[in-house]
């Protein structure tokens, strides 16, 4: 007979399968929740588009960049009549930052070698891009076009350095020539060296001799400086006195003149009287001249006057 299983035991192992089933429907739904945030299909996202004529490199679910910053990812590819329609998924806050204008191309991270994603170059325009709206694609370049690109530009820099090689080959004398004056050249460095020595030398000693010099001037001219300050204020003095003696002459002078017109004023009145008496005295002593009995008394004398030919018999007397 088989023994029977107890009911409490039974109980607890229906308790864990449940909690089991319910960890993984847990887990189940997180992950299930994670890829959909990630895929981006709980955010409202605004279809563009653009046509390639190849899609090699473009992949499903690579990331949409704008400067950098990832703004939705490529959603799906599909062909079409000009080669293949690429469906880009934008998150549609994104989308206004999108002007006119704009266009994607493939591009890598860190320049060559990095993760390929698809870069939206932004356009000059004012206006956002509507849902759906077709933009232009610039596809990559391949490392076969890189190397076509640099080998033309390196072809004709090679041809140049072919030229300049051959024309140095065909001049191989001048060439020598040139390695035997700069040899020569090279031998009398030594002696030049020595020269520009001797130069900086006597040039520091002239450089210090000269700055003795000014220095001895320098302190001449303090110490003159010093003489001269000393003496203005002596000369000042003097210069000072001077003129305040030469004020107070002036000013005696001035006051001397003064007394002077005033004593002139003074004796004007009596200089005027005294001519005044001169001239009535003269008045009255010509009157008296004129009276009869005073008038004898008045009359020159004058001296007697011998004739011219007196003097001529006096010499002739004498002569006998």
């Amino acid at each position: 007979m088989s023994k029977a299983l107890p009911p409490g035991r039974f109980s607890r192992l229906v308790l864990k399968v449940n909690v089991f089933l319910l960890i993984a429907l847990v887990l189940v739904g997180g992950f299930m929740g994670l890829v959909a945030y990630k895929q981006g299909w709980l955010v409202h996202q605004s279809p563009l588009h653009f046509v390639t004529p190849n899609a090699l490199g473009i992949n499903k679910g690579m990331p949409v960049k704008l400067h950098g910053f990832t703004i939705g990812q490529v959603s799906e590819l599909k062909l079409a009549s000009g080669g293949v329609d690429v469906q880009l998924s934008i998150v549609s806050e994104y989308l206004e930052r999108i002007p006119q204008g704009s266009y994607a191309r493939h591009a890598r991270e860190s320049g060559v070698i990095g993760t390929a994603v698809i870069d939206i170059v932004p356009g000059k325009s004012t206006l956002a891009l509507a849902e759906g709206a077709l933009i232009n694609f610039e596809p990559a370049r391949g490392v076969s076009e890189i190397i076509d690109d640099f080998r033309r530009q390196a072809v004709p820099a090679f041809n140049e350095i072919k030229q300049a090689m051959s024309q140095v080959a065909r001049s191989g004398d001048d060439i020598t020539k040139i390695l035997a004056a700069l040899r020569q050249e090279v031998e009398q460095l030594p002696a030049t060296h020595r020269a520009v020595r001797e130069l900086v030398q006597q040039t520091t000693k002239a450089t210090v001799e000269l700055n003795r010099q000014a220095g001895a001037t320098l302190g001449a001219t303090e110490r003159a400086a010093a003489t001269v300050e000393q003496a203005v204020p002596a000369l000042s003095g003097k210069i000072a006195t001077s003129l305040e003696s030469i004020d107070a002459a002036a000013t005696q002078l001035k006051k001397t003149g003064e007394e002077a017109q005033a004593t002139l004023k003074s004796a004007r009145p009596l200089l005027d009287q005294g001519e005044t008496a001169a001239r009535e005295a003269g008045d009255v002593l010509t009157a008296a001249k004129r009276v009869w009995p005073l008038s004898d008394s008045f009359k020159d004398s004058t001296d007697g006057m011998l004739p011219i030919d007196s003097f001529e018999a006096q010499g002739k007397g004498r002569g006998r």
